[in-house]
């Protein structure tokens, strides 16, 4: 083998190698999905999850957002169904879902309403904690109006920044 050619094939390896070990890395900064994370995952989460969507298709945000449970229900709770439904929203394919830490190391954000995942997220990700908002359940319009106050902050906020 020539000795030119050593040099040239090192600096292949080590800069391959280099750029496999930052792939994780950029794929956690290029993030474009925001998990909502509540109780059982068909409330505030949900109404959080489908407003985002919806807003940050209007601006032509690349930021998705999925619905989570830390104790998932098996259903929407029917006043929540039926306020989501007025709103326009469709939901026939939902179906609630435990959050998994896991999700974390893939999200570009992770927002919780009154529960304690720090542990499950641990540094992964930004994390925001959206406590002590109305009950949905008992009073749709004004817990829906809470959350999707947050959730325009939040779209104002994600428009200001560089893209993922």
């Amino acid at each position: 083998m020539s000795t030119r050619l050593i040099p040239f094939m090192l600096t292949v390896l080590l800069g391959s190698q280099a750029s496999a070990q930052s792939l994780p890395l950029a794929a956690a900064r290029e993030s474009t999905q925001v998990v909502f994370v509540c109780e059982h995952g068909s409330v505030k989460s949900l109404v959080a999850s489908l407003y985002f969507n919806q807003r940050a298709r209007e601006r032509g945000l690349p930021y998705r957002a999925v619905a989570r449970g830390v104790a998932p229900e098996s259903t929407v709770p029917l006043s929540v169904r039926r306020g989501l439904q007025a709103d326009g929203f469709q939901l026939s394919d939902f179906a609630p879902q435990a959050f998994e830490a896991s999700e974390a190391d893939r999200a570009a954000l992770v927002v919780s309403f009154d529960q304690d995942i720090a542990r499950m997220v641990h540094g992964k990700t930004r994390h925001l904690k959206w406590d002590d908002l109305p009950e949905v359940v008992a009073d749709y319009p004004h817990g829906r109006d809470a959350i999707v106050r947050k959730v325009d902050a939040l779209i104002d906020e994600l428009s200001r920044k560089p893209s993922p």
